[in-house]
Protein backbone atom coordinates (compact mmCIF):
# COMPACT_ATOMS: atom_id res chain seq x y z
CA UNK A 1 0.00 0.00 0.00
CA UNK A 2 2.75 2.16 0.64
CA UNK A 3 4.40 1.40 -2.30
CA UNK A 4 1.16 2.36 -4.23
CA UNK A 5 1.21 5.91 -2.67
CA UNK A 6 4.23 6.42 -3.50
CA UNK A 7 4.22 5.19 -6.47
CA UNK A 8 0.99 7.57 -6.69
CA UNK A 9 2.78 10.52 -5.46
CA UNK A 10 5.53 10.27 -7.82
CA UNK A 11 3.58 9.56 -11.20
CA UNK A 12 1.69 12.83 -10.28
CA UNK A 13 4.48 14.96 -9.40
CA UNK A 14 6.09 13.91 -12.77
CA UNK A 15 2.68 14.63 -14.54
CA UNK A 16 2.27 18.07 -12.79
CA UNK A 17 5.91 18.85 -13.89
CA UNK A 18 5.31 17.95 -17.28
CA UNK A 19 1.65 20.22 -17.28
CA UNK A 20 3.77 22.44 -15.56
CA UNK A 21 6.49 22.77 -18.10
CA UNK A 22 3.84 22.80 -20.97
CA UNK A 23 2.35 25.52 -20.23
CA UNK A 24 5.27 27.36 -19.64
CA UNK A 25 6.09 26.46 -22.76
CA UNK A 26 5.27 29.05 -25.34
CA UNK A 27 2.23 28.96 -27.42
CA UNK A 28 4.51 29.03 -31.03
CA UNK A 29 6.43 26.11 -29.41
CA UNK A 30 3.82 24.01 -28.56
CA UNK A 31 2.15 24.69 -32.16
CA UNK A 32 5.80 23.46 -33.49
CA UNK A 33 5.99 20.82 -31.45
CA UNK A 34 2.57 19.55 -32.22
CA UNK A 35 3.40 19.66 -35.60
CA UNK A 36 6.28 18.05 -35.48
CA UNK A 37 5.00 14.81 -33.64
CA UNK A 38 1.52 14.55 -35.83
CA UNK A 39 1.20 12.36 -38.61
CA UNK A 40 1.87 12.83 -41.95
CA UNK A 41 -1.18 12.05 -44.95
CA UNK A 42 -1.22 13.31 -48.39
CA UNK A 43 -0.63 17.36 -48.12
CA UNK A 44 -2.05 17.38 -44.54
CA UNK A 45 -1.04 16.49 -40.83
CA UNK A 46 -2.74 14.17 -38.82
CA UNK A 47 -3.18 15.55 -34.89
CA UNK A 48 -4.20 13.58 -31.93
CA UNK A 49 -7.06 15.09 -30.82
CA UNK A 50 -5.99 15.18 -27.09
CA UNK A 51 -2.51 16.72 -27.67
CA UNK A 52 -5.04 19.38 -30.10
CA UNK A 53 -7.67 19.73 -27.35
CA UNK A 54 -4.50 20.18 -24.71
CA UNK A 55 -2.84 23.42 -27.08
CA UNK A 56 -6.06 24.49 -27.56
CA UNK A 57 -6.86 25.07 -23.41
CA UNK A 58 -3.30 25.89 -23.20
CA UNK A 59 -4.09 28.62 -25.96
CA UNK A 60 -7.30 29.63 -24.22
CA UNK A 61 -5.42 29.63 -20.72
CA UNK A 62 -3.36 31.93 -22.26
CA UNK A 63 -5.37 33.93 -23.53
CA UNK A 64 -7.51 33.93 -20.37
CA UNK A 65 -4.25 35.21 -18.88
CA UNK A 66 -3.33 37.94 -21.36
CA UNK A 67 -7.25 39.22 -21.11
CA UNK A 68 -6.80 39.55 -17.15
CA UNK A 69 -3.21 40.61 -17.41
CA UNK A 70 -4.84 43.43 -19.65
CA UNK A 71 -7.55 44.19 -17.79
CA UNK A 72 -5.18 44.11 -14.09
CA UNK A 73 -3.16 46.69 -16.31
CA UNK A 74 -5.63 48.90 -17.81
CA UNK A 75 -7.48 49.45 -14.09
CA UNK A 76 -3.57 50.16 -13.24
CA UNK A 77 -3.29 52.56 -15.79
CA UNK A 78 -6.56 54.06 -15.16
CA UNK A 79 -5.74 54.28 -11.03
CA UNK A 80 -2.42 55.28 -12.01
CA UNK A 81 -4.41 58.63 -13.98
CA UNK A 82 -6.57 59.25 -11.21
CA UNK A 83 -3.53 59.66 -8.63
CA UNK A 84 -1.65 61.33 -11.71
CA UNK A 85 -5.10 63.96 -12.01
CA UNK A 86 -5.23 64.33 -8.35
CA UNK A 87 -1.23 65.08 -7.97
CA UNK A 88 -1.74 67.49 -10.69
CA UNK A 89 -4.67 69.44 -8.90
CA UNK A 90 -2.75 68.38 -5.85
CA UNK A 91 0.59 70.30 -7.62
CA UNK A 92 -1.95 73.31 -9.26
CA UNK A 93 -2.70 74.19 -5.48
CA UNK A 94 0.69 73.92 -4.37
CA UNK A 95 1.99 76.40 -6.73
CA UNK A 96 -0.88 78.60 -6.72
CA UNK A 97 -0.32 78.45 -3.03
CA UNK A 98 3.22 79.28 -3.48
CA UNK A 99 2.37 82.15 -5.77
CA UNK A 100 0.14 83.34 -2.96
CA UNK A 101 3.27 82.75 -0.46
CA UNK A 102 5.81 84.66 -2.90
CA UNK A 103 3.44 87.95 -3.00
CA UNK A 104 2.40 87.60 0.63
CA UNK A 105 6.65 87.31 0.75
CA UNK A 106 7.90 89.83 -1.71
CA UNK A 107 4.64 92.86 -0.86
CA UNK A 108 3.55 94.34 2.34
CA UNK A 109 0.69 95.85 3.88
CA UNK A 110 1.55 99.28 4.69
CA UNK A 111 -1.63 101.64 5.96
CA UNK A 112 -4.08 99.47 4.14
CA UNK A 113 -1.90 100.05 0.65
CA UNK A 114 -0.07 96.70 -1.01
CA UNK A 115 3.64 97.63 -1.60
CA UNK A 116 6.45 95.71 -2.72
CA UNK A 117 8.86 95.01 -0.39
CA UNK A 118 12.03 96.77 -2.87
CA UNK A 119 9.25 99.66 -3.21
CA UNK A 120 8.63 100.47 0.74
CA UNK A 121 12.18 99.84 1.33
CA UNK A 122 12.53 103.11 -1.15
CA UNK A 123 10.07 104.93 0.52
CA UNK A 124 11.40 104.08 4.11
CA UNK A 125 14.59 105.24 3.02
CA UNK A 126 13.73 108.08 1.42
CA UNK A 127 11.94 109.44 4.50
CA UNK A 128 14.43 108.64 6.60
CA UNK A 129 17.39 110.40 4.37
CA UNK A 130 14.55 113.69 4.15
CA UNK A 131 14.62 113.58 7.93
CA UNK A 132 18.37 113.08 8.62
CA UNK A 133 18.69 116.12 6.24
CA UNK A 134 16.36 118.61 8.13
CA UNK A 135 17.70 116.98 11.01
CA UNK A 136 21.33 118.24 10.11
CA UNK A 137 19.63 121.68 8.40
CA UNK A 138 17.70 122.29 12.28
CA UNK A 139 21.55 121.69 14.01
CA UNK A 140 23.24 124.11 11.47
CA UNK A 141 20.67 126.84 12.57
CA UNK A 142 20.79 126.00 15.83
CA UNK A 143 24.56 126.15 16.12
CA UNK A 144 24.46 129.25 14.12
CA UNK A 145 21.83 131.00 15.98
CA UNK A 146 23.95 129.35 19.22
CA UNK A 147 26.97 131.31 17.89
CA UNK A 148 24.79 134.90 16.68
CA UNK A 149 23.59 134.71 20.40
CA UNK A 150 27.19 133.99 21.82
CA UNK A 151 28.38 136.89 20.15
CA UNK A 152 25.71 139.12 20.67
CA UNK A 153 26.00 138.29 24.30
CA UNK A 154 29.63 138.97 24.53
CA UNK A 155 29.08 141.88 22.50
CA UNK A 156 26.66 143.55 24.84
CA UNK A 157 28.85 142.38 27.59
CA UNK A 158 31.79 144.05 25.82
CA UNK A 159 29.26 147.02 25.29
CA UNK A 160 28.24 147.32 28.76
CA UNK A 161 31.50 147.20 30.58
CA UNK A 162 33.28 150.08 28.09
CA UNK A 163 29.83 151.83 29.60
CA UNK A 164 30.78 151.04 32.48
CA UNK A 165 34.01 152.27 31.74
CA UNK A 166 32.86 155.26 29.99
CA UNK A 167 30.25 156.10 33.38
CA UNK A 168 33.46 155.94 35.26
CA UNK A 169 35.75 158.50 32.98
CA UNK A 170 33.15 160.51 32.85
CA UNK A 171 32.44 160.80 36.55
CA UNK A 172 35.88 160.85 36.89
CA UNK A 173 36.12 164.22 34.29
CA UNK A 174 33.07 165.26 36.15
CA UNK A 175 34.62 165.20 39.34
CA UNK A 176 37.78 166.38 38.34
CA UNK A 177 36.00 169.17 36.49
CA UNK A 178 34.09 170.03 39.74
CA UNK A 179 37.09 170.12 41.87
CA UNK A 180 38.79 172.56 39.35
CA UNK A 181 35.72 174.77 39.52
CA UNK A 182 35.48 174.77 43.42
CA UNK A 183 39.15 175.12 42.73
CA UNK A 184 38.45 178.58 40.64
CA UNK A 185 35.55 179.45 42.77
CA UNK A 186 37.65 179.13 45.88
CA UNK A 187 40.38 181.40 44.04
CA UNK A 188 37.92 183.80 42.96
CA UNK A 189 36.46 184.30 46.88
CA UNK A 190 40.03 184.62 47.99
CA UNK A 191 41.19 187.10 45.93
Amino acid sequence: MKKAIILSATLLTFTLSSYSQSDTNTIEHQFNTLISQSNNWQNYKVVEKNKLQQVQQNVKDSLNNLQTTIRENKNSLIEQKKSIDSLSNQLQVLQENLTIAIDKENNLDFIGISTHKSTFKTIVWSIILILLLVLGILFIQFKKSFTNTKDATRKQIEAESELEEYKRSSLEREQKIRRQLQDEINKNKQV
